[in-house]
């Protein structure tokens, strides 16, 4: 009895694993493919992208999940939420929109200006809001904030993006350049 099971087991499990067909809407799981990232323990991983499936090729930066809470304090607790900054076609104006963010280094402090970014769950859908970004100072050297107005007086939603890991992912995105000149 025992080695019927068996084989009606390993039938059942060879009958599952040559299965084409899939009824999971491609939507819902979709293919990332990721071209440059900075990460470090103690910041908030960032990287350029594009989407699979998507055709024309649109690149990303995506900053990463936004904390709530104020000016000085964010506390995240929304995995799933990310913001997204569209950066362009090709991987020349991916770049050269990078170092437009760059030069955003160079402001003064507490200075804002506005941007066109999307926020949705997991992959950038169409839908375009209104980001301010903010030049911060912080202990360890400059820092540039991603808020958006949550409609509480005094409530943001916010991340903050070190000077170090975008110059990082501007260099990785480079050398991603260089390595693969026909894309």
């Amino acid at each position: 009895m025992k080695r019927v099971f068996a084989i009606l087991v390993l039938i059942s499990v060879s009958i599952f694993a040559f299965a084409q067909k899939s009824d999971i809407p491609s939507q819902i799981f979709r293919n990332r493919v990721e071209i440059a990232e900075s990460s470090d323990e103690n910041t908030t991983p960032i990287s350029v992208f594009y989407m699979y499936d998507e055709s024309p090729r649109m690149y990303y930066l995506s900053v990463g999940d936004l904390g709530v809470g104020t000016d000085l304090l964010q506390v995240n607790f929304d995995p799933v939420y990310e913001l997204f900054i569209p950066l362009g076609g090709t991987i020349e104006e991916a770049v050269a929109k990078l170092n437009e963010i760059k030069a955003l280094y160079k402001m003064p402090r507490r200075e804002s200006v506005e941007m066109q970014a999307n926020f949705a769950p997991l992959y950038p859908n169409g839908e375009l809001i209104t980001v301010t970004v903010t030049s911060r100072q912080i202990l360890l050297g400059k820092a540039l904030e991603f808020s958006i107005p949550t409609g509480s007086e005094g409530v943001v939603r916010a991340t903050h993006i070190y000077r170090s890991d975008l110059f990082g992912l501007v260099t990785a995105l480079k050398i991603y350049k260089k390595l693969h000149p026909k894309e």
